[in-house]
């Protein structure tokens, strides 16, 4: 049975207003990046200088993360920090309707990637926080992120459908007016002091910070982790980014761009339902090869297929990618650090998808589409063997990572 602090804290937790910070933040992000690429192609990019703001931006993310992070455990409330973050974003996205010129994308870019890329890990922290049992309630919770990822899709393909010379400008004026809602909504969220993530930690925990830092690093099976995550991200930010212009180049008309991502989202929405079950009846190295394996196949058909059918049906496959190995990934993580350095796991976890993976692929993904004549059919290849890579390492030490991950 539930203690009463756990049944007075169920009755505390503020579902409705998580669930509705999970879609407003997800939508604020989702109705610029998944368009992000056309619309620099709109501006007269190649593929070769896309990439270059893209390594740029994943640059960057190797930092930001600690920034967010060291404010929102030492100087500014969980809650206040979504504020700052949402104007930063709000500045950001002015400067790109307002700089059309390559060096100006180019830092704008930045800047808005440093303010939201941290979000993901710092909206997910709020949810952990404030819920009483994050292992079966957060990918529920996580859910409605999915749900906001997709909202913005409605206005901008009706846009695009009844002004279709007009550009895509407008995903960054929608950005901007969701991101400040945001930052309103930011008033109404539970407070969450800074260090609050530390509070159930002894003193003794918390000076034995730096050596569990330490053992961490020295974990082989935390290391595996690392090294896919690394190769596994960079594969999916070859998809997220290069797939919608692809789909474009093959007559997909652009109204249905945004639709045909949302097929992806909604599966992952249904999966999510099914998650926490699903982590209990399979071991965890099962299930992320699930999502390695989707992530090959996904790939596969980008490389070699024209049917933009197939392609768009495939996007599928990318709902299953987030589900089973992103999710996968950063439990099992969970589960192999020490209990003074979980935060500081899912950090490092978030520097190599946010960061060193993505900086890595795009750099390869501009030498490829140079050297192929601004063709994606080389990158696509590139996506496929860097998930291909993931699905060896990870089939080689799934029993170690599975007795890793059930010691806790």
């Amino acid at each position: 049975m539930a203690s009463n602090n756990e049944r007075e804290k169920s009755r505390e937790t503020p579902l409705g207003t998580l669930r509705l910070a999970m879609v407003v933040q997800f939508a604020a992000v989702g109705a610029v990046l998944p368009f992000f690429s056309m619309l620099l192609r709109d501006r007269g990019l190649d593929y070769r200088q896309i990439s270059l703001v893209l390594s740029a931006a994943a640059a960057v993310s190797l930092a930001a993360p600690f920034f967010w992070g060291m404010l929102a455990d030492r100087f500014i409330p969980l809650n206040r920090l979504f504020l700052l973050i949402n104007l930063t974003a709000v500045a950001a996205l002015m400067a790109l309707t307002t700089h059309p010129a390559y060096g100006g994308i180019l830092v704008a870019y930045v800047l808005y990637t440093a303010a939201v890329n941290p979000t993901f890990n710092l909206i997910n922290a709020l949810g952990f926080h404030h819920l009483t049992n994050p292992r079966e309630e957060f990918s529920l919770l996580r859910a409605w992120g999915s749900l906001g990822w997709i909202i913005p899709f409605a206005p901008i393909a009706l846009w695009t459908a009844f002004y279709p010379q007009a550009g895509l400008d407008f995903t960054l004026h929608l950005g901007m007016a969701i991101c400040l809602g945001m930052a309103v909504f930011s008033f109404y969220l539970p407070h969450t002091p800074p260090g609050a993530r530390h509070q159930g930690l002894s003193a003794g925990q918390v000076e034995a910070y730096l050596p569990a830092v330490r053992r961490l690093l020295h974990n082989p099976h935390y290391l595996v982790l690392l090294v896919s995550m690394f190769l596994m991200s960079g594969s999916f930010s070859l998809v997220m980014f290069y797939s919608p212009p692809f789909l474009e180049e093959l007559g997909v008309p652009r109204p249905w761009i945004g639709p045909v991502q949302a097929i992806g989202v909604i599966f992952e929405i249904v999966l999510f339902f099914g998650q926490p079950a699903l982590i209990r009846r399979w071991n965890y190295s099962g299930s992320i090869l699930v999502g390695c394996s989707a992530l090959v196949l996904r790939n596969l058909l980008f490389s070699c297929l024209d049917n933009v059918w197939v392609l768009a049906a495939s996007y599928l496959l990318c709902g299953a990618v987030i589900v089973f190995y992103h999710m996968g990934i950063s439990m099992l993580a969970n589960c192999i650090a020490a209990a003074e350095v979980r935060s500081t796991a899912q950090t490092l976890l978030a520097i190599c998808s946010q960061g060193l993976g993505p900086l890595f692929a795009n750099w390869m993904a501009g030498r490829l589409s140079a050297a192929y004549h601004d063709s994606l059919r080389p990158v696509f290849v590139l996506a496929m063997f860097l998930a291909m890579l993931t699905f060896f390492l990870l089939a080689v030490c799934g029993r170690q990572l599975n007795r890793a991950g059930s010691r806790r």
